[in-house]
Protein backbone atom coordinates (compact mmCIF):
# COMPACT_ATOMS: atom_id res chain seq x y z
CA UNK A 1 0.00 0.00 0.00
CA UNK A 2 1.31 3.42 -0.92
CA UNK A 3 1.30 6.50 1.23
CA UNK A 4 -1.88 8.02 -0.31
CA UNK A 5 -3.70 4.85 0.72
CA UNK A 6 -2.59 5.41 4.30
CA UNK A 7 -4.12 8.87 4.16
CA UNK A 8 -7.38 7.35 2.88
CA UNK A 9 -7.43 5.00 5.84
CA UNK A 10 -6.92 7.96 8.15
CA UNK A 11 -9.95 9.70 6.65
CA UNK A 12 -12.08 6.57 6.95
CA UNK A 13 -11.06 6.10 10.59
CA UNK A 14 -11.88 9.68 11.50
CA UNK A 15 -15.31 9.34 9.88
CA UNK A 16 -16.20 6.34 12.06
CA UNK A 17 -19.07 7.48 14.33
CA UNK A 18 -17.78 8.51 17.72
CA UNK A 19 -20.84 7.29 19.60
CA UNK A 20 -20.29 3.90 21.20
CA UNK A 21 -22.77 1.61 22.87
CA UNK A 22 -21.19 1.97 26.28
CA UNK A 23 -22.99 1.12 29.51
CA UNK A 24 -22.60 3.77 32.21
CA UNK A 25 -21.38 2.80 35.65
CA UNK A 26 -22.89 4.73 38.58
CA UNK A 27 -24.20 7.25 36.01
CA UNK A 28 -20.76 8.21 34.73
CA UNK A 29 -18.38 6.74 32.18
CA UNK A 30 -15.57 5.68 34.50
CA UNK A 31 -12.26 4.50 33.06
CA UNK A 32 -13.30 5.34 29.51
CA UNK A 33 -10.20 5.58 27.29
CA UNK A 34 -10.01 8.57 25.01
CA UNK A 35 -7.34 9.88 22.61
CA UNK A 36 -6.77 12.95 24.77
CA UNK A 37 -6.98 11.47 28.26
CA UNK A 38 -3.84 10.91 30.32
CA UNK A 39 -2.76 8.67 33.16
CA UNK A 40 -0.78 9.67 36.23
CA UNK A 41 0.80 7.70 39.05
CA UNK A 42 1.67 8.69 42.61
CA UNK A 43 4.10 6.38 44.42
CA UNK A 44 4.29 6.86 48.18
CA UNK A 45 7.18 5.03 49.83
CA UNK A 46 6.61 5.47 53.54
CA UNK A 47 8.86 5.55 56.58
CA UNK A 48 10.85 2.44 57.45
CA UNK A 49 11.42 0.92 60.90
CA UNK A 50 15.04 0.04 60.13
CA UNK A 51 17.62 0.00 57.34
CA UNK A 52 16.47 -3.35 55.99
CA UNK A 53 12.95 -2.09 55.44
CA UNK A 54 14.25 1.26 54.18
CA UNK A 55 16.28 -0.48 51.48
CA UNK A 56 13.35 -2.74 50.60
CA UNK A 57 10.86 0.12 50.27
CA UNK A 58 13.37 2.11 48.23
CA UNK A 59 13.97 -0.83 45.88
CA UNK A 60 10.26 -1.51 45.39
CA UNK A 61 9.41 2.16 44.84
CA UNK A 62 12.18 2.77 42.31
CA UNK A 63 11.38 -0.48 40.52
CA UNK A 64 7.71 0.46 40.24
CA UNK A 65 8.67 3.81 38.73
CA UNK A 66 10.93 2.04 36.23
CA UNK A 67 8.22 -0.43 35.20
CA UNK A 68 5.58 2.26 34.72
CA UNK A 69 7.90 4.21 32.42
CA UNK A 70 9.37 1.27 30.52
CA UNK A 71 6.46 -1.17 30.23
CA UNK A 72 3.42 1.11 30.52
CA UNK A 73 4.71 4.25 28.74
CA UNK A 74 4.08 6.71 31.55
CA UNK A 75 5.94 9.96 30.89
CA UNK A 76 8.37 10.51 33.76
CA UNK A 77 6.68 13.81 34.59
CA UNK A 78 3.37 11.98 35.03
CA UNK A 79 4.78 10.03 37.99
CA UNK A 80 5.27 11.54 41.45
CA UNK A 81 7.56 9.53 43.70
CA UNK A 82 7.89 10.49 47.37
CA UNK A 83 10.16 8.24 49.41
CA UNK A 84 11.05 8.04 53.08
CA UNK A 85 13.30 10.92 54.08
CA UNK A 86 14.06 11.72 50.45
CA UNK A 87 17.11 10.71 48.45
CA UNK A 88 19.17 13.12 46.39
CA UNK A 89 20.97 10.20 44.72
CA UNK A 90 17.90 9.47 42.62
CA UNK A 91 16.59 12.51 40.69
CA UNK A 92 13.27 10.78 40.06
CA UNK A 93 12.48 11.04 43.78
CA UNK A 94 10.52 14.26 44.18
CA UNK A 95 11.11 14.50 47.92
CA UNK A 96 10.51 12.84 51.29
CA UNK A 97 7.24 11.08 52.03
CA UNK A 98 5.80 13.42 54.66
CA UNK A 99 2.30 14.67 55.24
CA UNK A 100 3.11 18.16 53.90
CA UNK A 101 4.90 16.86 50.80
CA UNK A 102 1.94 14.59 50.01
CA UNK A 103 -0.45 17.51 50.32
CA UNK A 104 1.80 19.67 48.12
CA UNK A 105 2.21 16.95 45.49
CA UNK A 106 -1.51 16.21 45.30
CA UNK A 107 -2.21 19.95 45.11
CA UNK A 108 0.12 20.31 42.13
CA UNK A 109 -1.43 17.29 40.49
CA UNK A 110 -4.90 18.74 40.94
CA UNK A 111 -3.85 21.75 38.86
CA UNK A 112 -2.49 19.48 36.10
CA UNK A 113 -5.09 16.79 35.52
CA UNK A 114 -8.12 17.14 33.28
CA UNK A 115 -11.57 15.55 33.56
CA UNK A 116 -11.42 11.88 32.61
CA UNK A 117 -7.73 11.47 33.41
CA UNK A 118 -6.76 8.48 35.54
CA UNK A 119 -4.68 8.65 38.72
CA UNK A 120 -3.29 5.51 40.34
CA UNK A 121 -1.87 5.88 43.84
CA UNK A 122 0.51 3.26 45.23
CA UNK A 123 1.28 2.91 48.95
CA UNK A 124 4.48 1.04 49.80
CA UNK A 125 5.63 0.76 53.40
CA UNK A 126 4.15 0.14 56.84
CA UNK A 127 0.53 0.47 57.85
CA UNK A 128 -1.01 0.48 61.32
CA UNK A 129 -4.46 0.33 62.88
CA UNK A 130 -5.42 0.82 66.51
CA UNK A 131 -9.11 0.09 66.17
CA UNK A 132 -9.89 3.80 65.93
CA UNK A 133 -7.97 4.86 62.81
CA UNK A 134 -5.88 3.14 60.17
CA UNK A 135 -2.70 4.94 59.17
CA UNK A 136 0.02 4.93 56.54
CA UNK A 137 3.33 5.39 58.36
CA UNK A 138 5.25 8.49 57.28
CA UNK A 139 8.30 10.43 58.33
CA UNK A 140 6.71 12.70 60.92
CA UNK A 141 2.95 12.56 61.60
CA UNK A 142 1.24 9.62 59.91
CA UNK A 143 -1.75 10.03 57.63
CA UNK A 144 -5.06 8.25 58.20
CA UNK A 145 -7.36 6.74 55.61
CA UNK A 146 -10.00 9.35 56.42
CA UNK A 147 -7.47 12.15 55.88
CA UNK A 148 -6.39 10.72 52.55
CA UNK A 149 -10.02 10.32 51.52
CA UNK A 150 -10.39 14.05 52.10
CA UNK A 151 -7.51 14.68 49.70
CA UNK A 152 -9.18 12.57 47.03
CA UNK A 153 -12.35 14.66 47.20
CA UNK A 154 -10.54 17.21 45.03
CA UNK A 155 -10.37 14.67 42.19
CA UNK A 156 -14.06 13.98 41.62
CA UNK A 157 -13.67 14.44 37.84
CA UNK A 158 -10.81 11.96 37.53
CA UNK A 159 -10.74 8.17 37.62
CA UNK A 160 -9.07 7.05 40.86
CA UNK A 161 -7.33 3.75 41.55
CA UNK A 162 -5.54 2.91 44.79
CA UNK A 163 -3.12 0.05 45.41
CA UNK A 164 -2.11 -0.25 49.07
CA UNK A 165 0.61 -2.82 49.69
CA UNK A 166 1.00 -2.21 53.42
CA UNK A 167 0.09 -4.12 56.55
CA UNK A 168 -3.29 -3.27 58.12
CA UNK A 169 -4.22 -1.69 54.80
CA UNK A 170 -7.81 -2.94 54.83
CA UNK A 171 -9.34 -0.32 57.17
CA UNK A 172 -7.27 2.41 55.50
CA UNK A 173 -8.65 1.39 52.12
CA UNK A 174 -12.28 1.08 53.23
CA UNK A 175 -12.12 4.74 54.21
CA UNK A 176 -11.32 5.55 50.57
CA UNK A 177 -14.25 3.65 49.10
CA UNK A 178 -16.40 5.85 46.85
CA UNK A 179 -18.28 5.59 43.53
CA UNK A 180 -15.97 5.03 40.60
CA UNK A 181 -12.88 4.11 42.61
CA UNK A 182 -10.96 0.87 42.24
CA UNK A 183 -9.09 -0.10 45.39
CA UNK A 184 -6.76 -3.03 45.90
CA UNK A 185 -5.15 -3.69 49.27
CA UNK A 186 -2.85 -6.28 50.77
CA UNK A 187 -4.99 -7.37 53.71
CA UNK A 188 -8.55 -8.34 54.56
CA UNK A 189 -8.69 -6.95 58.11
CA UNK A 190 -6.94 -4.66 60.56
CA UNK A 191 -5.70 -7.77 62.38
CA UNK A 192 -3.35 -8.58 59.48
CA UNK A 193 -0.68 -6.26 60.80
CA UNK A 194 2.49 -8.12 59.87
CA UNK A 195 4.70 -6.91 57.04
CA UNK A 196 3.46 -7.99 53.64
CA UNK A 197 5.04 -9.41 50.50
CA UNK A 198 2.26 -7.95 48.36
CA UNK A 199 4.52 -5.33 46.71
CA UNK A 200 6.95 -8.00 45.54
CA UNK A 201 4.28 -9.75 43.50
CA UNK A 202 2.70 -6.50 42.37
CA UNK A 203 5.95 -5.61 40.63
CA UNK A 204 6.11 -9.11 39.18
CA UNK A 205 2.54 -8.78 37.91
CA UNK A 206 3.28 -5.51 36.13
CA UNK A 207 6.74 -6.22 34.76
CA UNK A 208 6.56 -7.33 31.14
CA UNK A 209 2.76 -7.47 31.54
CA UNK A 210 3.00 -10.82 33.32
CA UNK A 211 -0.55 -10.46 34.69
CA UNK A 212 -2.13 -10.03 31.24
CA UNK A 213 -4.53 -12.98 31.30
CA UNK A 214 -6.61 -12.19 28.22
CA UNK A 215 -3.53 -11.35 26.11
CA UNK A 216 -4.82 -7.97 24.98
CA UNK A 217 -1.39 -6.44 25.69
CA UNK A 218 -2.77 -4.53 28.68
CA UNK A 219 -2.97 -5.19 32.41
CA UNK A 220 -6.16 -4.28 34.24
CA UNK A 221 -6.23 -3.80 37.98
CA UNK A 222 -8.43 -6.89 38.17
CA UNK A 223 -5.75 -8.94 36.41
CA UNK A 224 -3.03 -7.49 38.63
CA UNK A 225 -5.08 -8.32 41.72
CA UNK A 226 -5.64 -11.92 40.63
CA UNK A 227 -1.94 -12.38 39.89
CA UNK A 228 -0.86 -10.99 43.26
CA UNK A 229 -3.51 -12.92 45.19
CA UNK A 230 -2.53 -16.27 43.71
CA UNK A 231 1.20 -15.71 44.09
CA UNK A 232 0.91 -14.48 47.66
CA UNK A 233 -1.09 -17.60 48.49
CA UNK A 234 1.46 -19.85 46.78
CA UNK A 235 4.36 -18.14 48.57
CA UNK A 236 2.93 -18.86 52.01
CA UNK A 237 2.21 -22.45 51.00
CA UNK A 238 5.76 -22.94 49.77
CA UNK A 239 7.11 -21.42 52.98
CA UNK A 240 4.84 -23.71 55.00
CA UNK A 241 3.47 -20.69 56.85
CA UNK A 242 -0.03 -19.59 57.76
CA UNK A 243 -0.89 -16.60 55.54
CA UNK A 244 -0.74 -13.30 57.42
CA UNK A 245 -2.08 -11.34 54.46
CA UNK A 246 -4.98 -11.83 52.07
CA UNK A 247 -5.21 -9.37 49.15
CA UNK A 248 -8.66 -7.86 48.67
CA UNK A 249 -10.42 -5.71 46.09
CA UNK A 250 -13.30 -3.26 46.29
CA UNK A 251 -14.73 -1.17 43.44
CA UNK A 252 -18.49 -0.76 43.92
CA UNK A 253 -18.38 1.88 46.71
CA UNK A 254 -20.11 -0.30 49.32
CA UNK A 255 -17.02 -0.35 51.56
CA UNK A 256 -16.74 -4.12 51.33
CA UNK A 257 -13.56 -5.70 50.04
CA UNK A 258 -13.35 -9.23 48.72
CA UNK A 259 -10.64 -11.86 48.49
CA UNK A 260 -12.60 -13.53 45.68
CA UNK A 261 -14.49 -10.76 43.87
CA UNK A 262 -17.16 -11.91 41.44
CA UNK A 263 -18.09 -9.49 38.62
CA UNK A 264 -21.43 -11.29 38.33
CA UNK A 265 -22.20 -9.89 41.80
CA UNK A 266 -20.94 -6.42 40.88
CA UNK A 267 -17.55 -7.08 42.47
CA UNK A 268 -14.60 -6.27 40.24
CA UNK A 269 -16.49 -4.86 37.24
CA UNK A 270 -14.73 -1.50 37.34
CA UNK A 271 -11.41 -3.17 38.05
CA UNK A 272 -11.79 -5.14 34.82
CA UNK A 273 -11.94 -1.94 32.76
CA UNK A 274 -9.34 0.00 34.77
CA UNK A 275 -6.12 -0.56 32.82
CA UNK A 276 -2.72 0.37 34.16
CA UNK A 277 -1.44 0.97 30.62
CA UNK A 278 -1.40 4.37 29.01
CA UNK A 279 -2.66 4.77 25.47
CA UNK A 280 0.92 5.14 24.25
CA UNK A 281 1.81 1.73 25.68
CA UNK A 282 -0.47 0.06 23.14
CA UNK A 283 1.42 1.56 20.19
CA UNK A 284 4.65 2.88 21.68
CA UNK A 285 6.62 2.90 18.44
CA UNK A 286 4.24 4.70 16.16
CA UNK A 287 2.03 7.16 17.97
CA UNK A 288 4.57 9.98 17.96
CA UNK A 289 5.61 10.11 14.32
CA UNK A 290 4.10 10.27 10.85
CA UNK A 291 0.95 11.88 9.45
CA UNK A 292 -1.26 9.10 10.80
CA UNK A 293 -0.22 9.46 14.45
CA UNK A 294 -3.39 11.28 15.53
CA UNK A 295 -5.59 8.78 13.75
CA UNK A 296 -3.70 5.94 15.41
CA UNK A 297 -4.39 7.43 18.81
CA UNK A 298 -8.09 7.79 18.02
CA UNK A 299 -8.39 4.29 16.61
CA UNK A 300 -6.50 2.81 19.56
CA UNK A 301 -8.77 4.62 22.00
CA UNK A 302 -11.81 3.45 20.04
CA UNK A 303 -10.73 -0.20 20.10
CA UNK A 304 -10.12 -0.04 23.84
CA UNK A 305 -13.44 1.71 24.44
CA UNK A 306 -15.27 -0.96 22.45
CA UNK A 307 -13.54 -3.73 24.42
CA UNK A 308 -14.63 -1.93 27.58
CA UNK A 309 -18.21 -1.82 26.31
CA UNK A 310 -18.22 -5.54 25.60
CA UNK A 311 -17.07 -6.29 29.15
CA UNK A 312 -19.73 -4.06 30.70
CA UNK A 313 -22.48 -5.36 28.43
CA UNK A 314 -21.72 -8.98 29.29
CA UNK A 315 -22.13 -8.14 32.97
CA UNK A 316 -25.58 -6.72 32.18
CA UNK A 317 -26.80 -9.80 30.33
CA UNK A 318 -29.25 -10.79 33.06
CA UNK A 319 -30.63 -7.26 33.30
CA UNK A 320 -31.83 -6.76 29.70
CA UNK A 321 -34.00 -8.77 27.29
CA UNK A 322 -32.10 -11.52 25.53
CA UNK A 323 -32.85 -10.21 22.03
CA UNK A 324 -31.65 -6.72 22.94
CA UNK A 325 -28.53 -8.16 24.53
CA UNK A 326 -27.65 -10.20 21.44
CA UNK A 327 -28.25 -7.25 19.12
CA UNK A 328 -26.10 -4.90 21.19
CA UNK A 329 -23.35 -7.48 21.55
CA UNK A 330 -23.35 -8.23 17.81
CA UNK A 331 -23.16 -4.52 17.00
CA UNK A 332 -20.24 -4.04 19.37
CA UNK A 333 -18.31 -7.09 18.15
CA UNK A 334 -18.70 -6.13 14.48
CA UNK A 335 -17.56 -2.58 15.22
CA UNK A 336 -14.66 -3.95 17.28
CA UNK A 337 -13.57 -6.28 14.49
CA UNK A 338 -13.66 -3.52 11.88
CA UNK A 339 -11.88 -1.00 14.08
CA UNK A 340 -9.23 -3.56 15.07
CA UNK A 341 -8.59 -4.39 11.43
CA UNK A 342 -8.24 -0.70 10.54
CA UNK A 343 -5.81 -0.29 13.41
CA UNK A 344 -3.70 -3.28 12.34
CA UNK A 345 -3.52 -2.10 8.72
CA UNK A 346 -2.67 1.46 9.62
CA UNK A 347 -0.10 0.37 12.19
CA UNK A 348 1.60 -1.96 9.71
CA UNK A 349 1.87 0.78 7.12
CA UNK A 350 3.08 3.28 9.71
CA UNK A 351 5.88 0.88 10.59
CA UNK A 352 6.68 0.41 6.90
CA UNK A 353 6.94 4.07 6.02
CA UNK A 354 8.25 5.42 9.32
CA UNK A 355 10.47 2.72 10.82
CA UNK A 356 11.81 3.71 14.23
CA UNK A 357 15.28 2.28 13.65
CA UNK A 358 16.23 4.86 11.02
Amino acid sequence: MKLPAIRRLCVIAVMVPALLVISPVHGRQYFLPGPDTHKYAVILGGAAANETYRDQFRLWSLKLHEILVRDFAYPADHITLLLGRGDSRAPIIAGPCRRNTILDAMGRLRKTVQPGDQITIFFIGHGTSDGQAAKFVLVGPDITGAEFAKILEDFSNQDIAVVNATSSSHPFCTALSAPGRVIVCATRSAAERYDTIFARFLLEALENHAADRDKNRRVSLFEAFLYVRENVKSWYTEQDRLPSEHPTLGDNSDGRFHTDPDPARNEGRLAQIADVDTLAAFLPEVVQVGPASETLRRLTARVQALERSVILLRHQKSEIPDQDYRLQLETLLIDLARSSRQLRVLTANQHQYYPMDK
